[in-house]
């Protein structure tokens, strides 16, 4: 049986897909995306000391976002592959694994609503903000670490900068993540040792993006 949050995580891929299919060609625009993220998501604190902390915390995000013109106002849907960072345990804490060092990787789904604050004709400023769905991965035995699904709210500033004789659009931007829920899940194992997190780490991250409109 399918579980809730995937549920969840489907029907907001299905909204997307239904708002692109419901777009007047005219005002529908595709585009690629690809920058860096700076993550905060935290440290896996335990009771017993045996943490794992978040190094290599600078990743990276690629995809593809598809804008839907709306006056003032444009939605714009997306689908990106993040790379998060790299967790290692504390010294001790997993005496089974010869190399404690476990991959964090994610699939996103972002559906940001931006609003053009002055709508002038080469660049135009704009704010952004809107809900996101991330299916977590962890590498090898972390993979059934991560929770099934995580929501998050991002929230920034870019600008559309139109290039003279083509119908490119450049839109860099500076982004913040908040986690709403947790991706780290509350009971788990590795190598045959249990772990009770005291506070599960929820994405939150610093991003630089820049989306290219065709």
């Amino acid at each position: 049986m399918t579980s809730l949050p995937i549920r969840y995580a489907r029907s907001a891929l299905l909204s997307a897909v239904l708002m692109i299919g419901l777009a007047a060609p005219a005002q529908a625009q595709l585009g690629v995306a690809g920058g860096l993220n700076f993550e905060s998501a935290g440290d896996i604190e335990t009771s017993t000391n045996d943490n794992a902390t978040l190094d290599n915390s600078t990743g990276y995000h690629i995809g593809v976002v598809y804008e839907l013109g709306l006056g003032a106002a444009t939605l714009r849907p997306g689908f990106f592959y993040r790379r998060v960072g790299e967790f290692e345990f504390s010294q001790g804490a997993l005496p089974n694994i010869n190399d404690p060092r476990f991959d964090v990787s994610a699939w996103q789904i972002p559906v940001d609503l931006r609003f053009t604050v002055l709508p002038t004709p080469l660049v135009s400023p704009y704010v952004l903000a809107g809900p996101m769905v991330t299916l977590p991965r962890g590498e090898d035995e972390f993979d059934d670490v991560t929770e099934e699904v995580s929501y998050s709210l991002n929230v920034g500033i870019g600008a559309n900068i139109s290039l003279p004789v083509t119908s490119l659009k450049l839109q860099p931007e500076l982004r913040y993540e908040f986690g709403a829920t947790k991706f780290i899940k509350d009971d788990f194992e590795i190598g045959g040792t249990s772990f009770s997190p005291q506070d599960s780490p929820r994405f939150s991250a610093f991003g630089l993006r820049l989306n290219v409109i065709f």
